[in-house]
C-alpha cells in the first residue's frame, strides 16, 4: 500500500472514531489541546509540542481554521504511526521530505473534513470543473483549500487544480495529482496575456489549451472567475 493511501485510510478512521468533528474533538482524538492566538503574517496555526496544544489564528476564517486544525492532527497521525513514519523517512530526505510531508498532511485534512465519496459523487454529477471549488466549499462548509485538494485527488483526469487573486494575479493555493510532475509555489504570478488572467478581467469563464507558468507542459484549462478570485482545472492531456 503506498504513503498516500496509507494516509487516506489514517484519515478516514479519525473522521469515523471522532465523528462529529467539532474543533475539540478533532483536537483531543490525539489528545491535544486547542488554543487561539496571532500567528505571524501568512500562518495561521502551529503544533506547539511543548504546551502540548495546536495554537490557531482566531482571525482566520473559521473554514480555513478546521483546515489547518486538521492538518496539525495530520502531522501528529503520521507521527504516532512508526511504520508510516519510517517509510516515509525511507522514501524521501531533506527538502523532498518536508514537500511530501506537507502534501500528506494537506491530503489527510481534505479527507478528513470532505469526504473522497461526496467529491466522485459531485464530479459524476457535474464534471471536474473550477465551479466545484466553491460549491463544495459551500455545501460541505469547508475552506476552498480543502475542495481544491480534493478534486485534484479524486477527478478521473489527473490534473492541477488552483485559486489565484490580486493584482497582479498570483496563486493563492494549489494542489496537484500525484501524476502531474509540475509545481506550483504560492506567489506565483501570470502575464496579462495569460488565459487566466483574461478570466480575472472580463469576468468571463475561459477554455484553452495552456501551459503553467514556467512550465514547459500543455494542459487542458478550464478557468472561472468569482469573487475577484479566479478557480482553475489544468488537465492532463491524454491524447
Amino acid at each position: 500500500m503506498d504513503l498516500r493511501q496509507r494516509v487516506l485510510d489514517l484519515a478516514r478512521a479519525y473522521r469515523r472514531a471522532q465523528a462529529p468533528l467539532t474543533p475539540a474533538r478533532l483536537a483531543g482524538g490525539v489528545g491535544v489541546h486547542l488554543a487561539y492566538g496571532r500567528m505571524p503574517e501568512g500562518r495561521f496555526g502551529a503544533w506547539m509540542p511543548e504546551q502540548n496544544l495546536i495554537l490557531l489564528d482566531p482571525q482566520a476564517p473559521l473554514r480555513r481554521q478546521r483546515f489547518t486544525l486538521a492538518h496539525e492532527v495530520m502531522h501528529l497521525l503520521i507521527q504516532q504511526d512508526p511504520d508510516l513514519l519510517s517509510e516515509l523517512h525511507e522514501a524521501y530526505a531533506g527538502k523532498a521530505l518536508e514537500r511530501e510531508l506537507e502534501a500528506l498532511c494537506n491530503l489527510g485534512a481534505a479527507e478528513m473534513l470532505l469526504p473522497s465519496e461526496a467529491v466522485e459523487a459531485a464530479i459524476a454529477r457535474k464534471g471536474q470543473t473550477p465551479r466545484l471549488v466553491l460549491e463544495l466549499a459551500e455545501q460541505h462548509q469547508v475552506s476552498e483549500e480543502v475542495a481544491i485538494i480534493a478534486l485534484a485527488e479524486r477527478g478521473p483526469v489527473p490534473s492541477l487544480v488552483l485559486m489565484a487573486g490580486g493584482q497582479p494575479l498570483r496563486v493563492y493555493f494549489s494542489a496537484r495529482h500525484p501524476s502531474i510532475p509540475d509545481r506550483l509555489s504560492r506567489g506565483l504570478g501570470f502575464r496579462r496575456e495569460d488565459p487566466l488572467a483574461v478570466a480575472l478581467e472580463t469576468g468571463l469563464p475561459q477554455r484553452a489549451e495552456a501551459r503553467l507558468p514556467n512550465h514547459a507542459q500543455t494542459y487542458h484549462l478550464e478557468a472561472y472567475p468569482k469573487g475577484g478570485r479566479v478557480y482553475a482545472v489544468y488537465k492532463a492531456r491524454l491524447d
